[in-house]
């Protein structure tokens, strides 16, 4: 695969984690995960839709998806935008110990990964794709019962460039706002997950999970890079990395009638999933439908994110800002019809006056202010908070009155100074014990967090 001085520079960090590492489940923590949540991008265009990557309003994103398994597998990246409706997916061939950047201004563009052993080389099951544990087993699984009936047709890694062209909305999908205008920046987020095949399914259909096209395992991980034209604010985290343990099938399967926090838990239904569609011997030289036992799986079995975060902020002008990143998942809000529960907010200084907002009996008169939509950018002056310059603020997703037990979030934070390295990006820190039984959540069932060993990948 083409690699960039970006992706040779990352390839070193994948070599250094490659061995076997301890995870805690029901926290996010620094390991390879089964699921990658990319919770904001942003790319910035002109106002007749040209794309804008020169100046000081220029903005881009950067992703990048590393594969810490010896063994080949492949990523099913799934294009989000900020009410939450896919608008793009498509697969990434990563071979063993890979690394993939892609920018997110070609994406839009039409410019996909064309990945695989060499560019022009397509890995999938409608090119007769070895199945693990062949040296070259992109595949777990040949679906003899796909997610998608094209899967097995015209599901691919090897695409064509441009793969679209300005005719497929992309771009404008993403630029549009709840009133209809179109925004200089396009936003959304992105979840990338490990595959058992490759796919033209999505995390949002129940047959995604039912017939296998989600994989199980514990390989994937990566980074954001923001950029701007000039280079200022430049600044990077890690993506979100989702665990899958075996322990959420389990309690999903044996109790269905009592609800498992997980990642893509609104997305699927317990009475109708099935353990496995595409479960076979186990022998790859007799079995098309070969499935082994790490691809099988109930549901997502992804750990959820938590609802009670908490995060900086300075307020100093043009001196140095911050802004807040959220991002939400909710059964009952997210769109432009219904925005997502009012968020509780506690701000405080550093002297500790606060000023809070949120829910309140009516007439309401403490300030109000939420984070309606699935993933949204907020700067420091959007509050009312106290007067002091800097401080932090106390995040709860939590809303009895309407919100969900399945409701998660993310949450991170910039701080944005005239000088580049006053320019930051942090994770929030998440104040839940447990974000498989955050507080205030009741009705569903007891995940308790474990240790366990991510496996160094299915090529040992």
């Amino acid at each position: 695969m083409k690699k960039t001085l970006l992706t040779c520079l990352a390839i070193v960090a994948v070599l250094a984690i490659a061995s076997s590492a301890s995870a805690i489940t029901c926290t996010v923590d620094q390991r390879p995960a089964a699921t990658l949540l990319v919770p904001y991008f942003q790319v910035s265009y002109g106002p007749g839709g040209e794309l804008n990557n020169t100046g000081i309003g220029a903005r881009d994103t950067i992703v990048t998806i590393a594969n810490a398994s010896s063994a080949p597998m492949i990523a099913h990246v799934n294009v989000f935008d900020r009410q939450s409706t896919l608008v793009l997916d498509f697969n990434i061939a990563l071979t063993g110990f890979d690394v993939q950047a892609m920018r997110m201004s070609d994406v839009l563009g039409g410019i996909l990964p064309a990945s695989g052993d060499t560019v022009g080389f397509d890995v999938c099951q409608r090119a007769g794709g070895a199945v693990y544990p062949n040296a070259d087993g992109f595949l777990r699984v040949f679906p003899l019962s796909p997610a998608d009936p094209n899967d097995n047709i015209l599901a691919t890694t090897d695409y064509p460039v441009p793969a679209f062209g300005p005719g497929f909305g992309l771009v404008d999908a993403l630029r549009t706002n709840c009133d209809g205008d179109l925004d200089l920046l396009a936003i959304g987020y992105i979840v990338i997950d490990h595959a058992n095949y490759c796919n033209l399914s999505n995390p949002t259909l129940p047959a995604y999970y039912a017939n296998d096209a989600i994989g199980m395992e514990n390989n994937l991980w990566g980074e954001i890079i923001f950029t701007s034209g000039l280079g200022i604010p430049t600044y990077a985290m890690s993506t979100v990395n989702i665990e899958a343990d075996a322990e959420f099938g389990t309690l999903a399967s044996t109790t269905p009638d009592v609800p498992v926090r997980t990642f893509y838990a609104r997305y699927w239904d317990p009475f109708t999933e099935v353990t496995c569609t595409n479960c076979g011997s186990g022998d790859p030289d007799t079995d098309l439908s070969l499935s082994a036992p790490w691809d099988e799986g109930f549901g997502d079995q992804r750990e959820p994110l938590g609802l009670k975060w908490a995060a900086r902020w300075f307020d100093l002008g043009l001196s140095i800002t911050s802004n807040v990143r959220v991002w939400r998942s909710s059964p009952t809000g997210g769109d432009c019809d219904f925005s997502e529960p009012t968020v509780s907010l506690t701000f405080y200084d550093e002297d500790e006056n606060t000023v809070t907002q949120g829910v309140c009996p009516s007439p309401c008169t403490q300030p109000t202010f939420n984070f309606p939509l699935e993933t949204q950018q907020r700067n420091i002056t959007d509050f009312s908070h106290p007067s002091g310059v800097a401080g932090w603020v106390n995040m709860s997703f939590v809303n009895a009155s309407g919100g969900d037990v399945l409701d998660q979030a993310w949450v991170d934070y910039s701080f944005e100074g005239a000088i580049a390295l006053e320019t930051v990006l942090v994770p929030g820190t998440q104040l839940d014990p447990s974000s498989c039984n955050p507080l205030g959540i009741v009705g569903v069932q007891t995940v308790v967090p474990e240790v366990s060993i991510i496996p160094t990948g299915t090529g040992g």
